[in-house]
């Protein structure tokens, strides 16, 4: 027991632990970029049912998308403590004396001395992509010929009228570009700090990183500034009209749906049992 908290308070295990935090992190924003590549269908009826069925299956069993959020949470919230922990540890190490040799002549990238910097910015924008989609304006939405009438929240609908704003798509492709050159980094820092750092293999790592931080950071670009010209098209802004106009319907219908299945659950009185009982006798 005495050695996992060796472990856990020495340098080289929070940076290990930073790194597998990061790793988790880094699939997750991959997979959530190719969920997202749905938004892109130039037929916005075929993206707003292809989006929200993608939506709801994530979303659906509630176990589950709870059970991934507080992971997300953890993986993040500690990942971010290591980082500033670290930081904080290595200056005090460091004290008020500087290095003989300025370290950004040396061999390191420019993601290296900004990791902190574009970590700060990737929170930050975490936090406002929440409150601008997850939090943001609550839309409903009904596809007949999927859920046979079942009404869900169309975050087509929200998602598209957020990128149909020019400042919040700009400032989502800036973000995305802070986002590739954390990345850029990290990945490489993570495999060194674990131990996977060889001659032959870490220009390969090193390699995969830059491909990895590309792929994704392009990838989101693509997804914003493509979700903001779609929702200047007429179809798509068409749809959005029809969409909002149809949001009382679809609140009447949820209302009906939600007293219908409360009054499915209504306990029957002892007076009410005993009746039926004697009507059967």
């Amino acid at each position: 027991m005495q050695w996992i908290v060796k472990y856990l308070t020495s340098s080289i295990g929070k940076k290990q632990i930073m790194g597998c935090t990061g790793a988790l992190l880094a699939a997750f924003v991959f997979g959530h970029m190719v969920g997202n590549i749905q938004l892109l269908n130039p037929d916005p009826a075929a993206a707003q049912a292809s989006y929200n069925s993608y939506c709801q299956l994530l979303t659906g069993y509630k176990p589950f998308i709870y059970g991934v959020e507080i992971v997300m949470i953890c993986a993040a919230a500690l990942h971010i403590f290591l980082a500033v922990t670290l930081k904080i540890e290595n200056k005090v190490a460091r004290g008020s004396v500087g290095y003989d040799v300025n370290a950004r002549k040396g061999t390191k990238s420019f993601a290296s001395f900004t990791m902190i910097w574009t970590g700060i910015i990737v929170a930050a924008f975490l936090v406002w992509h929440l409150m601008t989609l997850k939090f943001g304006e609550y839309y409903l939405y009904s596809n007949p010929d999927v859920w046979d009438g079942k009404i869900v929240r169309d975050m087509w609908l929200t998602t598209i009228m957020a990128f149909s704003k020019p400042w919040l798509s700009a400032l989502y492709v800036v973000a995305m570009f802070a986002l590739g050159m954390h990345l850029f980094h990290a990945i490489a820092s993570a495999f060194q700090t674990l131990g996977i750092a060889h001659q032959k293999w870490t220009p390969l790592i090193e390699k995969f990183g830059l491909v990895y931080s590309v792929v994704v950071a392009l990838g989101f670009a693509v997804l914003a500034a493509g979700a903001f010209y779609l929702s200047g098209q007429p179809e798509t802004q068409a749809l959005i009209e029809k969409s909002r106009a149809l949001q009382p319907q679809y609140e009447q219908q949820k209302a009906k749906a939600e007293a219908e299945k409360k009054a499915s659950f209504v306990i029957p009185s002892v007076g009410e049992v005993q009746v039926s009982l004697n009507a059967e006798f």
